[in-house]
């Protein structure tokens, strides 16, 4: 079934809370995420059982030796295919290609998995070969680690994919051997993440054999039952028939965790995303004024989702630094308390990144680094033509970050267009100019 969002408001359970206030101390949260959340809709990724039959029936006439093997099961059609000259080449590239791992559309854990890491809230550890999570973060760059080369080159936050990656398919674990033995760099790096953590199982609703030997050492690394999460829907009800049962015998009822992957990672976000707010209105609690302008804001903001939410929060930064928490930025609190100072109440986040409001349409802009200030005009500039393409309306920018003041805009003046638009003067669009306003100047007015 296809998820559908609710506002951020409606999506806080205790445990999102609890797992979002130890992220935002610091506290490392790691999701080990298995192939349940790629099986349902938009993704559609087959399961174990299908891909098996899959590479049977792809491989048995190369390699006749399949036909006395179970086509369902994946590691022994694996093994037997391996095992005959050429086979384990033949193995891995056809496994890259028996499902759509790199061009399946990703679902909403992915996205907001993708969000949270970009955030820092988060760390990722996946044993699935599709890159929906590194696709679910839109515009930025999300790196992955599949090898050791990656190593040098890609620098925290990435995800680590502890059984490699469709689109290096030399890095796929697909048989017993592999899998018992898996690269020297996988331990290590999993131990380095898992240390220390806290560590939340989402996608894993039992365990199949071939995750079975990673799940347990992954349990090991996390020296305490008490730092381990499960995440599935049946996780309560079936837990004397669970494999989850043999390798977390332990494991509290209130880490047992009844939610599919798709609520579950919504409810975490909607807790950091209240969490981070909340934590700019508190440092307020002395200036009732401004409190009162930034709750307005944030009111209208959480009536959307929590992906929507963090999508906004990522591309109000016009540069944006993986791992960095836009959401906890003194620039992104700036912006909403001239938002609530000039909308009241009214404000609510639509259509491409711009806030409707009585006053008319808002799009908020910040730089978390420090810039010169042109480039928050240039910044307003491409987003107003893009708006133009887009026949949307020509929102007001509210701003901060940068430094300097606003430089002088180019633009056709009104005596000069008169009742005419601007897109009907030839060459309109290229010359419009942003309306663009500094938020500390709304809040000293």
């Amino acid at each position: 079934m296809l998820h559908t969002p609710s506002p951020v408001r409606a999506n806080v359970s205790p445990y999102a809370v609890d797992l979002a206030a130890q992220a935002m101390s610091a506290r490392r949260i790691v999701i080990y995420a298995g192939a349940g959340i790629s099986l349902s809709r938009p993704t559609n990724l087959p399961t174990g059982a299908v891909l098996a039959e899959r590479l049977h029936t792809r491989l048995r006439i190369a390699f006749p030796a399949l036909q006395a093997v179970d086509p369902w099961d994946l590691l022994a059609v694996a093994d037997e295919v391996a095992a005959l000259p050429g086979g384990e080449s033949a193995l891995r590239q056809t496994s890259a290609i028996a499902a759509n791992f790199k061009s399946a559309k990703p679902g909403h854990a992915h996205r907001i998995l993708a969000h949270l890491l970009l955030e820092g809230a988060i760390d990722v550890l996946t044993t699935n070969w599709d890159n929906c999570i590194e696709r679910g973060a839109g515009e930025e760059r999300l790196p992955t680690i599949t090898s050791s080369r990656d190593l040098v080159d890609v620098t925290p936050p990435s995800i680590l994919k502890i059984h490699g990656c469709a689109s290096q398919p030399s890095t796929l674990l697909v048989t017993s051997s592999h899998l018992e033995e898996p690269p020297p760099w996988v331990r290590e790096q999993t131990h380095a993440r898992l240390g220390n953590s806290v560590v939340v199982f989402i996608g894993i609703g039992d365990v199949a054999g071939y995750v079975k030997k990673r799940i347990k050492e992954a349990i090991q690394e996390v020296e305490s039952v008490d730092n381990i999460r499960v995440v599935a829907p049946n996780i309560q009800s079936d837990w004397e028939t669970s494999q989850w049962k043999t390798v977390a015998p332990n494991l509290q009822d209130d880490y047992k965790i009844a939610a599919t992957a798709d609520e579950f990672m919504e409810q975490m976000a909607s807790a950091y995303i209240m969490g981070r707010l909340d934590e700019h209105s508190a440092g307020l609690s002395s200036d009732q004024e401004l409190k009162s302008d930034l709750d307005k804001a944030i009111d209208g903001l959480l009536e959307s989702d929590a992906l929507s939410v963090l999508q906004w929060a990522r591309e109000v930064d016009i540069e944006p630094r993986a791992g960095e928490a836009v959401l906890k930025s003194p620039e992104l609190a700036k912006v909403l308390i001239a938002l609530g100072r000039l909308t009241g109440d009214t404000a609510r986040l639509g259509r491409n990144q711009v806030f409707d409001s009585g006053p008319g349409p808002i799009e908020l802009l910040i730089a978390t680094r420090t810039v010169p200030m042109r480039h928050l005009v240039q910044a307003a500039e491409y987003r107003l033509q893009a708006h133009a393409n887009k026949g949307g309306p020509y929102p007001r920018f509210v701003v901060a970050g940068g430094v300097g003041p606003i430089p002088k805009l180019r633009g056709l003046p009104s005596n000069i267009l008169g009742d005419l638009d601007e897109l009907d003067i030839v060459d309109g669009p290229l010359s419009l100019a942003p309306d663009i306003t500094q938020a500390d100047e709304v809040i000293a007015a």
